[in-house]
């Protein structure tokens, strides 16, 4: 598979999440019950704010490394391009699993959904849905991320040079990746 293809992948791949994350955020601003309104709530409204901006974060470093991967490549931006957008996305991924959709978290509106009667427990019952669509989302961005690692590696190791020195003078040999055979070139 092309690098440009996997590169865009994990764009298409976040973009699915931001849309998800953004469907929740109507759920959870617009579509909550508005009598008796709790804290719980409101937090959540926050959070997911927050969230959210991570996750912009993590597609402008997605959006530079695909612009990395264009013809020609240039493997040491593609590199430090995807190493930006991977710090950004485990701090989402952080962010995500123990405070915006956390056990504690759940706990609280399932609470929330129980005492306040149907129309809140109706209203947890989406957000759940929603956090658990999310989840497999993030893990999908993350798999993403994970090829599109392998793909440069592979890429950037399929051609190299290695510079050694013999007592006669200096030995220069190309590796080049053929039918998946290491073969060597060199110079004496």
């Amino acid at each position: 598979m092309a690098i440009e293809t996997v590169f865009a992948e994990l764009q298409h791949r976040l973009r699915a999440l931001q849309e998800a994350l953004e469907a929740l955020g109507t759920t959870v601003d617009e579509d909550r019950p508005r009598r008796d309104d709790v804290i719980v709530a409101a937090r959540l409204s926050d959070d997911l704010l927050a969230a959210r901006g991570l996750l912009d974060e993590v597609s402008a470093g997605a959006d530079e490394a695909v612009e990395s991967v264009v013809y020609p490549l240039d493997g040491d931006r593609a590199r430090r391009a995807l190493a930006k957008c991977q710090q950004r996305f485990q701090r989402f991924a952080h962010s995500f699993s123990l405070e915006l959709a956390g056990f504690d978290r759940l706990d609280d509106l399932t609470s929330v959904g129980r005492e306040r009667g149907r129309e809140w427990s109706d209203w947890v019952s989406v957000v759940k849905q929603g956090f658990e669509q999310s989840r497999t989302l993030s893990e999908e961005v993350g798999n993403s991320l994970f090829l599109c690692w392998q793909e440069l590696a592979e890429r950037i190791t399929s051609t190299s040079v290695s510079i050694r020195n013999t007592a006669v003078g200096q030995q220069v040999s190309a590796a080049e990746l053929r039918d998946n055979t290491l073969t060597r070139e060199g110079a004496p």
